[in-house]
């Protein structure tokens, strides 16, 4: 039986806007087990990387994460906020009174020591992540610290240098000394990888970290993280919006739409296409291609919804062409919200077609 590393259960995390209160993360749910790469993908603004975020407490802007659970290698990452946040919610209206020093002084002290050192991060714009100021063995050697202890400078430079040949940069005593600014997007990149693993995390989370890289450099960029992660028996959690990249290096793809997961099973019975939500239908047809005559109700019509007024019942139902072919017309889509829906031991999915004895 899998162990998961990390396990996120109904998490919500609201910000208040001029509009109203934005549900980034309404209600997420999903795991990552041990030594497990899993990709967790999305349209911008599905709340993937809000609810990495929310992990590892970097969220500020008000009220932040309001509900639900985060828990790393079997502790309670939110252990103790309720005391400090409460929710009083009338409808689609929700306040929230926060006493927000206390809050987030015990998320600190739930987060000492897991952040940047058990749990490491990847962010999508390398260059502007790492301090201007420093150079790589700098940034690498401050890294290795958390793990070795306090480092002098020609330590941070030869263990910078170790870590610079693990992923693959040539002339690594040169690119040791340089500064950011100095840098390639690509070589950025693999630095910002060597400075999480130098580490040596037990969970690794990369938000997007090949967006801003041309094709080449972006599948060379996965194929090192994979043989990396092999090589370390790390757990990945890989955010994108690319789902083809899940069927190559995943093992484990969960889908969000709308601030929560709506399937989740390994890549290859999500590739498979024998069962899947019809967003995930849509997002596998746009990037496979896989007929030359495209089916227009393959495709996703229209956008994703307004994260302040979610749509009532299934929160895909407006853009949902399957729901006309349900025996109720879809009617039930628009009322009520599916639950997960277990059709194999490892694939779960919130839609209604696949209620059993459907």
């Amino acid at each position: 039986m899998n162990t998961s590393i990390l396990s996120i259960s109904n998490l919500k995390t609201y910000f208040h806007t001029s509009k109203g209160m934005v549900k980034a993360v309404d209600g997420a749910s999903y795991r990552v087990n041990k030594g497990e790469f899993v990709a967790l993908i999305g349209e911008s603004g599905s709340g993937k990387s809000v609810s990495v975020l929310s992990a590892l407490g970097l969220i500020d802007t008000s009220p932040g994460i309001i509900g639900g659970e985060i828990i790393f290698d079997g502790n309670n990452l939110l252990d103790g906020l309720e005391k400090y946040c409460t929710v009083k919610s009338n409808g689609s209206a929700v306040s929230v009174s926060k006493d927000v020093a206390g809050w987030k002084k015990r998320h600190r002290s739930n987060l000492a020591g897991i952040r940047g050192k058990r749990i490491g991060m990847i962010f999508q714009d390398a260059v502007s992540s790492l301090n201007p100021l420093y150079t790589v063995a700098d940034h690498i050697g401050e890294s290795a610290g958390m793990k070795k202890g306090k480092i002098n400078q020609k330590q941070k430079y030869d263990v910078a240098v170790e870590w610079l040949r693990k992923v693959k940069i040539a002339s690594p005593e040169e690119v040791a000394r340089a500064y950011p600014f100095q840098l390639s997007g690509g070589m950025a990149q693999r630095v910002m990888i060597a400075t999480a693993l130098a580490a040596e995390p037990q969970l690794l989370i990369a938000d997007e970290p090949t967006t801003q890289l041309d094709a080449t450099v972006q599948l060379e960029i996965l194929k090192l993280l994979k043989s990396l992660q092999e090589e370390m028996h790390l757990s990945v959690l890989f955010i994108t919006h690319d789902i083809s990249i899940g069927y190559n290096f995943s093992d484990t793809i969960s889908v969000m739409y709308a601030g929560r997961v709506i399937e989740t099973g390994t890549a290859k019975a999500i590739f498979e296409r024998d069962n899947n939500h019809p967003y995930t239908d849509g997002l596998l047809h746009a990037a496979l291609k896989i007929t030359t005559q495209a089916d227009d109700k393959k495709f996703i019509k229209g956008s994703p919804p307004d994260s302040v007024h979610h749509p009532s019942g299934c929160k895909f139902h407006p853009r949902c062409e399957l729901k006309k072919e349900l025996p109720d017309g879809g009617d039930r889509c628009e009322r009520e919200e599916p639950y997960k829906i277990q059709v194999s031991d490892t694939h779960y999915i919130r839609c209604w077609k696949y209620e059993p004895d459907n």
